[in-house]
């Protein structure tokens, strides 16, 4: 298929996204059973999200099978919600980066002592690992982009990887990053247990990912095609519990954005979600898509996104 078409194909609203996708089973829990929680994204396009009814874990369903997400990510991804449309990140991509980079630094601030080592999985353009760098860390990243990858190793100078199999079979990191990287795939929770595997003793991991129970917009506002997995603050615990990780309580936290450290005897364990479900469900309950085009309130987050990515290109200009 061709990126245009591609690109046209994921832009039509009321209509489903060019995929078949496969059955799949929960990745936190290995359930089976769920709820749907929502039956269109907010681009008003038919996509299904259902939440585990093991442990409240949102996901796709059906869930793109792995060469379907290669290709989207390959032909539509970046375009279709970065604007890049050349080889180099957008303007308005490395503003944003650059200020998260900076606040995820600032947080790390401990951690990022000079000579410890550093592991950003999804590194994209770089800017954290530049700024990590910058307190005199020893940094790698992972970032399968290959654009982003090879921007961020002419740009920064920085050391990254096509993928987490490049990585030395022994190699060890003080700190592990991993920033709204979790939701774009179909095994978070595995990716999440590989991750802590390569902490050395006392490192710890920083973990962030969209916040499904955030409120302030329409419940289908928080679906699209690029998230095929959602998490609230409980199933994000969850999954670090499954990776022998427990919040860090010398750092600070919002919801889903969080430090970990190796958990100890005396942390708690996995966390239970019963009814998590069923809330998630009544809290995204479905919006008709053609009532929410006919009531205009599609037009606030339209001119927020935009303008956000118009103020973005200009910062610093």
């Amino acid at each position: 298929m061709s990126s245009p078409l591609h690109l046209v194909l994921h832009a039509v609203p009321f209509t489903a996204y060019p995929y078949r996708g496969e059955g799949m089973a929960c990745n936190l829990c290995g359930g089976t059973e769920t709820l749907t929680v929502a039956e269109t994204d907010r681009r008003l396009k038919r996509l299904r999200s259902v939440a585990c009814t093991g442990c409240g874990l949102i996901r796709t369903d059906p869930m793109p099978t792995a060469a379907e997400l290669d290709a989207y990510y390959a032909s539509a991804y970046r375009a279709a919600y970065q604007f890049a449309l050349g080889r180099r990140p957008p303007r308005h991509h490395l503003h944003r980066s650059r200020r998260e980079a900076g606040f995820r630094a600032d947080l790390l601030g401990p951690a990022l002592r000079p000579g410890a080592r550093v592991l950003d999985f999804g590194a994209g353009s770089g800017e954290f690992l530049a700024a990590a760098r910058e307190r005199g860390c020893d940094v790698t990243g992972v970032e399968p982009g290959r654009a982003y990858a090879a921007y961020a190793r002419a740009e920064h100078g920085v050391r990254v990887l096509d993928g987490f199999d490049d990585l030395a079979p022994d190699e060890t990191f003080d700190v592990v990053t991993v920033h709204h990287v979790l939701e774009h795939l179909r095994d978070p929770v595995d990716t999440l247990v590989r991750l802590a595997r390569r902490l050395a003793p006392g490192g710890v991991l920083y973990a962030a990912v969209p916040n499904m129970a955030a409120t302030g917009k329409p419940p289908h506002e928080r679906f699209h095609f690029a998230h095929v997995h959602g998490f609230v603050r409980e199933t994000l615990d969850r999954a670090a519990r499954r990776a022998g990780l427990a919040p860090h309580p010398e750092y600070w936290r919002e919801d889903t954005t969080a430090v970990y450290r190796q958990a100890g005897a005396s942390d708690a364990p996995g966390l239970a979600a019963p009814g998590l479900a069923r809330d998630l469900a009544a809290a995204l309950a479905p919006v008709r898509p053609g009532a929410y085009l006919a009531s205009g309130a599609w037009l606030r987050p339209m001119v927020r996104r935009n303008a956000k990515a118009i103020r973005d290109t200009f910062a610093g200009r």
